[in-house]
């Protein structure tokens, strides 16, 4: 599992120390979890495949944050709903993205009332968030989930981010056990969210 130390990686400002460290610290643990996690988000029927960020397209300036994510297509993840699991520097999240690239999809077969309705009850320790590309999340309070979904429903850039994460201080970073019971934890309250929205982009295509 993570732990403190991991995150040391950001502190090299070159592209090519931080990406030795992603490559040889963090990707190794990205595929030693992905067996815990796998049997979690398929306990809905789906099947589900990891994608390892490459950072293909960095050549200037090393990457802010890295992760592994998992979605139902094998060959890509950012068209569609999908779980993430990362580093910023500042915590280790576990979330369900609905980002740019899946906007279109998502708002041609569901309605703000509906989506609303699925994320109205996330727990009080639960973060939302408009932008995946800022480490900045919002506690899920209903004020604050409003304002999130509202922003994804006027504006065309708009996303939609919700889960947890685990700050530098916690001591789940030197808990393994606990570490991956609340990652598990997580994906498990998120993945009705993730179903309910699948099911309306399914019969939306079919």
């Amino acid at each position: 599992m993570f732990t403190k130390a991991d995150f040391d990686l950001f502190n090299d400002p070159t592209l090519a120390g931080r990406m030795t460290q992603i490559r040889t610290v963090i990707d190794p643990k990205f595929e030693a979890v992905t067996p815990q996690i796998l049997p979690v988000l398929q306990a809905g029927g789906q099947t589900f495949y990891p994608h390892i960020a490459k950072h293909l397209r960095r050549f200037k300036n090393p990457p802010v944050d890295t992760w592994v994510a998992f979605s139902e297509d094998p060959r890509r993840y950012k068209a569609l709903p999908h779980f993430e699991l990362g580093l910023w520097p500042d915590r280790l999240f576990c979330y369900l993205d609905l980002l740019d690239e899946s906007k279109v999809r998502v708002q041609a077969s569901l309605t703000p009332a509906e989506l609303q309705k699925l994320y109205r009850h996330l727990p009080a320790d639960y973060l939302i968030s408009h932008d995946h590309t800022v480490a900045e999340m919002r506690v899920a309070t209903p004020a604050n989930i409003d304002g999130v979904l509202n922003k994804f429903a006027q504006y065309k850039h708009s996303e939609l981010v919700a889960g947890r994460a685990i700050s530098l201080d916690s001591p789940l970073l030197a808990d393994e056990a606990g570490q991956l019971a609340y990652i598990q934890a997580t994906f498990t309250t998120l993945l009705p969210i993730y179903l309910a929205i699948m099911a309306k982009l399914r019969l939306k295509t079919d």
